[in-house]
């Protein structure tokens, strides 16, 4: 019979030989464990300062071309556009500097800058559609979108004012613009900015279309119909879309891009020439030298967004 004795020895038995176990184990495992995950972090370590490096030196480049946008327009495109005429269509809140970067790059160019017609944030509102609606002269039982609606009246305006400055020869632009855009302005669905009111000949008329990924409502109903005046209708026309791609870090719902919406579509990617970096100065560049060969009948695609043809366009001979 087992006494009580042998069962207390027995335990302790247990017990040591699984304390020695233990010891033994971590002895030889505890080498080996330690020195791999001392290994990954160093390594993972090295990997966060290699990432560090190349994003300062992102960062030293952006700062560099930021740089660039006073001085760079005059030192690159001088005389590159001269004799072209530019009405620029801005959607909404576009960012004021990459509006006035634009404006600045036509004028150095040697281009005339007519004036901006900036389309107002509400005309992209659905819940403002029945005030739109009021202005237009429709209530929509007919079935007709009032911002549809609205964008195709105002690319016929635009087709009024090229013909208006056509027919004329040396004349204000100010003047016809604002006649055309008027009743628009005084309802407050555009504002009428930075209009040239010197004289001016203007035989071919170049449209330039700005939107922003980071506009709070999609532009796109409206601004399919403003681009329509690329279509053959009489008018010698030329359109390009420029768009500031880059979505901002806190934008977690960025409207489509309606360059890549045109760049999609076989007939207007052949009909209207896009910038998809319009936030840079090197898209301000390609949107210029892109309405230099415009004159010649080339539409293409710049930036580095999908669908991009090339940087910029090809040097004119």
């Amino acid at each position: 019979m087992i006494s009580l004795r042998q069962h207390i020895f027995s335990l302790v038995a247990v017990f040591v030989a699984l304390a020695v176990g233990i010891a033994a184990g971590s002895t030889v495992v505890r080498g080996p464990l330690l020195d791999s995950t001392r290994a990954r972090l160093e390594s993972a370590e090295q990997n966060i300062e290699l990432e560090r490096a190349e994003n300062d030196a992102l960062a030293a480049e952006l700062a560099q071309l930021d740089a660039w946008e006073v001085d760079g327009p005059d030192q690159l495109l001088e005389g590159r556009y001269a004799g072209g005429s530019v009405l620029m269509v801005v959607a909404g809140d576009v960012d004021k500097d990459v509006v006035d970067g634009v404006i600045r790059s036509v004028r150095a160019s040697a281009g005339t800058f007519l004036g901006e017609v900036r389309l107002a944030s509400e005309v992209f509102d659905p819940e403002e559609a029945a005030r739109l609606g009021e202005v237009l002269g429709t209530d929509g039982t007919d079935g007709t979108d009032p911002a549809v609606m609205f964008g195709v009246t105002v690319g016929n305006l635009i087709t009024t004012v090229s013909g208006q400055l056509g027919e004329r020869g040396s004349t204000r632009s100010d003047e016809v613009i604002r006649a055309a855009f008027g009743d628009f302005e005084d309802a407050g669905l555009v504002d009428l900015v930075q209009l040239n009111s010197s004289e001016v000949d203007v035989s071919d008329l170049d449209v330039v279309v700005l939107t922003d990924r980071n506009l709070v409502q999609d532009p796109a109903r409206v601004l399919d119909g403003v681009v329509a005046v690329s279509e053959p209708t009489g008018a010698d026309i030329t359109v390009m879309v420029a768009e500031v791609g880059r979505v901002l870090q806190d934008n977690e719902n960025p409207v489509p891009s309606f360059v890549g919406t045109i760049r999609g579509d076989g007939r207007l990617r052949d009909e209207i020439g896009t910038v998809d970096n319009a936030e840079t100065i090197l898209g301000w560049v390609a949107l210029v030298l892109g309405l230099e060969v415009a004159q010649g009948g080339a539409v293409d695609h710049y930036g580095f967004r999908d669908g991009a043809d090339r940087p910029i366009p090809p040097r004119v001979p």
